[in-house]
């Protein structure tokens, strides 16, 4: 299953690989003819697209290795120390790309050199970029929920966030294009755009992923649902001491509950197997579950079944 998980995402993967190499050329090749630093800004972010691209199959194939002696946990976390690389990239070409459009708006203000004028072939490519990169994510984020996929996720944000860039810079190489004077600033203005857009989308990148990387718990949705799976099952009583996270997709869950205690031995194992298949069923038959069984304070009886 792990492998077919594997396969899917790698397939979507060299798809986006593909596409952003056409993307990357075209729109660096408009943007230098068609004097448009937003579009050449745009061309970059595909060109990190292109680089995470290769960052989230390598960590995608390590991710699917099976546990080991050395990892008895799996190695999921090279899945979201992927999504990791893939927002610093963005974060990266983000303050790049503002800082550049910075430099214009600068030497516009203060020395009164305005860029010159782009040509109306970058509102062209910027539309065929918004299309093709939609598109692209909209493949991409179906399979990454489908299989769980933390780093592709996170590229497939990436594709969102260029489909983003290029309506910024559509619109601002467009009305400059048409307009010409002193709406060529709108070019650089979108290329700032681009950027901020980039900075936000790779914070919550970051965020997340470190937060699993971190060992942050799971949701609080997803602890209430373990407790109520567990409450559901005659005979147990007092759930606590729920410590739960991921290891990657994998599923790592601890609870303690208590038994009537004058139940055997073998009584109060079924139960317990009774509440980790139950939690396998929910959370996936590769997770960790890892249960403790205490006595019931006070004077009861044997529980029937």
């Amino acid at each position: 299953m792990m492998d077919e998980r594997v396969r899917r995402a790698t397939r979507v993967t060299w798809l986006s690989v593909g596409v952003n190499v056409v993307l990357m050329v075209g729109k660096f090749v408009v943007g230098v003819l068609g004097h448009s630093a937003a579009m050449v800004a745009d061309a970059v972010h595909s060109a990190s697209d292109f680089v995470t691209d290769f960052a989230v199959m390598v960590g995608m194939r390590l991710a699917g290795r099976p546990q080991d002696a050395d990892h008895p946990y799996g190695h999921g976390k090279y899945e979201t120390l992927a999504a990791v690389i893939v927002g610093v990239a963005l974060c990266g070409v983000g303050l790049m790309i503002s800082f550049h459009a910075g430099e214009a708006l600068w030497a516009a203000a203060v020395h009164g050199r305005y860029p010159q004028r782009p040509e109306l072939m970058a509102l062209w490519a910027g539309l065929v970029s918004i299309a093709a990169k939609e598109v692209l994510y909209q493949l991409t984020v179906r399979v990454a929920r489908q299989t769980e996929n933390d780093a592709l996720l996170a590229n497939a944000w990436h594709h969102r966030s260029d489909a983003f860039s290029s309506i910024a810079t559509s619109a601002g190489a467009g009305a400059a294009a048409l307009f010409g004077g002193k709406w060529v600033l709108l070019d650089p203005i979108a290329a700032i755009a681009v950027g901020i857009i980039l900075l936000k989308i790779a914070w919550e990148i970051v965020r997340d992923s470190l937060d699993k990387l971190m060992e942050h718990g799971m949701s609080e949705a997803e602890n209430a649902h373990i407790l109520e799976l567990i409450h559901s099952i005659p005979g147990l009583f007092e759930p606590h001491h729920l410590r739960s996270r991921r290891v990657g997709t994998v599923a790592v869950i601890e609870v303690h509950f208590r038994v009537d205690p004058e139940m055997t031995v073998r009584e109060s194992h079924e139960l317990a197997s009774h509440a980790e298949h139950l939690l396998e069923d929910a959370f996936g038959h590769d997770a960790i579950i890892t249960i403790h069984v205490e006595p019931l304070k006070g004077d009861f009886g044997v529980c029937s079944f």
